[in-house]
């Protein structure tokens, strides 16, 4: 939906097979219209502001979803604003260094790789730090702290998460990309199936970090 708001706002025509075909490559999307010949326009107000209310969605359902996989309850919201505006933050801190920050550099350089290197390894340092708001009820700067601590005692594990995590996403993108680019029309069942499988994959990410996490802690306080 945010990314169906930006692309109205950007002139785009509404058709369905167009509409989801720039969906499938949002980034490089937003890349285009948004990082290429950079200025302030209406678009990019809507952008922006899809952005936010992403972070504060996120921080809004995350929070329960974390605590219905680690327990039997599902509050149906963050335990208080406090806690909602920490998961806020710290989901536009982690959108703007890991997906925001590689766009803006130029494409096909060295750079562009140097950053990309540097996205992945703060989204390694950062992995367990919304885990931590949630379960330790720590304030942004703490969970980041927190976060690479807890990774200094497992960190082959979760490296070890992101690399099959990498491949398993460009093996799916490879499979839709594959469709996507040679299609006339869009199927409404391919982009549905692609939603239902990320978040299967994030459903499963989610289950075995917050497990690690959960281990590496009852290590730490043994």
């Amino acid at each position: 939906m945010a990314f169906l708001a930006v692309y109205a706002a950007n002139g785009e025509t509404l058709r369905w097979s167009t509409f989801f075909v720039a969906d499938f490559d949002r980034w490089q999307y937003v890349k285009n219209h948004f990082f290429t010949g950079f200025s302030f326009t209406p678009a990019l107000a809507v952008a922006v502001f899809a952005g936010l209310t992403v972070c504060a969605l996120a921080a809004m359902i995350r929070a329960p979803y974390f605590r219905a996989i680690a327990g039997p309850g599902y509050p149906l919201a963050p335990r208080n604003r406090e806690e909602a505006a920490r998961l806020s933050l710290f989901y536009l801190f982690a959108n703007l260094v890991v997906w925001m920050m590689p766009l803006a550099t130029p494409a096909n350089t060295v750079l562009e790789q140097l950053v990309a290197f540097a996205a992945l390894a703060v989204a390694i340092l950062i992995v367990f730090a919304d885990y931590a708001i949630v379960f330790e009820g720590l304030a942004f700067l703490p969970a980041i702290g927190r976060s690479v601590q807890l990774l200094g005692r497992r960190w082959v594990s979760v490296v070890a998460i992101f690399v099959v995590l990498q491949v398993v996403y460009f093996g799916i993108y490879r499979l839709y990309d594959l469709y996507y680019q040679n299609a006339t029309g869009v199927f409404i069942l391919l982009p549905l199936t692609q939603i239902l499988v990320q978040a299967v994959i994030v459903l499963v990410v989610d289950l075995v970090l917050i497990f690690l996490y959960e281990q590496i802690r009852r290590q730490g306080a043994a």
